[in-house]
């Protein structure tokens, strides 16, 4: 089975949006810094609290807008950048692993090489590598391509998604 699809900007911003998704190990450790942070802005001990209360702020001044405008603002201008994203790329599912190709080349992702996966109901991201992913629309499933198969050869060779 394979097929052919082009990664649009909207797909990059939005892959990249799926890959900085909070995993539950990253929220739990977002939420004890900010208790503790919360705790620390009530000591009483006037100059720790003032640190405390700079260290909330700044969470919620930066991370939060950084994560809702800046992040899929650099992605759109990554991708624009990025000229080899934007040329068609075939996906094709082997017993070996998945298979992309490109018009510059290509290569077969082995299954036991496969790191982790992720997916939201529009994107399939696969990673070889920890900051490396390919990006799968969950829309090449209109051209054919059946979304159910590599996720269920995902789920048995590389584990649950991420």
């Amino acid at each position: 089975m394979e097929t052919t699809y082009t990664i649009t900007e909207d797909d990059y911003a939005g892959a990249m949006k799926l890959f900085h998704k909070i995993t539950p190990g990253k929220a739990t450790v977002y939420a004890i810094v900010t208790m503790a942070l919360i705790l620390t802005a009530f000591s009483g001990l006037e100059i720790i609290s003032a640190g405390a209360s700079g260290g909330l702020i700044g969470i919620f001044l930066l991370l939060v807008p950084g994560r809702l405008i800046a992040m899929p603002f650099l992605a759109k201008r990554q991708y624009r950048k990025y000229k080899a994203i934007q040329e068609p790329v075939t996906v094709q599912l082997t017993d070996e692993g998945v298979n992309f190709t490109t018009a510059d080349g290509g290569g077969i992702i082995r299954w036991e090489k496969l790191l982790k996966w992720r997916q939201n109901e529009k994107y399939i991201l696969i990673y070889p590598m920890p900051k490396l992913f390919h990006i799968i629309p969950v829309r090449v499933a209109d051209s054919g391509f059946d979304i159910q198969a590599l996720v269920k050869l995902l789920e048995s060779r590389v584990g649950k998604k991420a």
